[in-house]
């Protein structure tokens, strides 16, 4: 493992409250790859789309994925047999490595902590990848991530496990159950780098 990679990861986990990811993945965006793959063996994608496969007997599903990045879960879910997928993402880098690889229907430019261009209830399924933690999407942005689901539709989350603690995400995600926005149907540790001791937590939810 490089020492340029270990240092990428170390910029990424570390990112303060507040602070802009854009310049980070925009630098990051033509090696993303070959570092989350060959270094780490960064699972993450296949885990989220196996768990859509194993979730829907359907394929022909609306899916929007949140940070979507170079493409990584669209490749996954193009795989599982899913072709309808739109893709967002903050950096201009990344959406360009995604749109080469041809696996989106669509690609949003935007901001996932602000106000997304996006019609209400207009997927089925919703999957946030690694998107979420400082410096990125928090529990608080869930909400609006939630509007341009369908009710009845599925939210596939994973987030590394030490934001997820150090940022009260389980708790801020029970809150939103005891409310009503959604329920809670898998919430379960994985380790998603194959190449590293790399906890995080997948979480599957339903609109309500």
């Amino acid at each position: 493992m490089s020492r340029c990679s270990k240092e990428i990861l170390k910029r990424v986990n570390h990112l303060g409250e507040g602070a802009s990811s854009r310049d980070l993945y925009d630098d990051w965006s033509q090696s993303y790859d070959a570092h989350l793959l060959d270094d780490f063996g960064y699972i993450s994608p296949q885990i989220a789309a196996q768990t859509l496969a194993d979730r829907s007997r359907q394929r022909d599903v609306d899916i929007i994925d949140y940070g979507c990045g170079t493409g990584l879960v669209g490749e996954e879910l193009g795989k599982q047999g899913f072709t309808n997928v739109d893709g967002v993402d903050i950096s201009a880098g990344m959406l360009g490595q995604a749109r080469e690889k041809g696996v989106y229907r669509n690609l949003i430019s935007g901001d996932l902590t602000a106000q997304i261009a996006l019609g209400d209830a207009i997927y089925d399924v919703a999957i946030c990848v690694g998107a979420m933690g400082a410096g990125h999407v928090g529990a608080r942005h869930v909400p609006q991530l939630l509007r341009p689901l369908k009710s009845g539709g599925l939210f596939i989350i994973t987030i590394n496990s030490m934001h997820f603690a150090a940022e009260g995400f389980e708790r801020a995600f029970r809150q939103l159950e005891d409310t009503g926005l959604w329920q809670i149907h898998t919430l379960q540790q994985f380790n998603y780098m194959t190449q590293l001791d790399r906890p995080g937590w997948l979480v599957l939810a339903e609109k309500r």
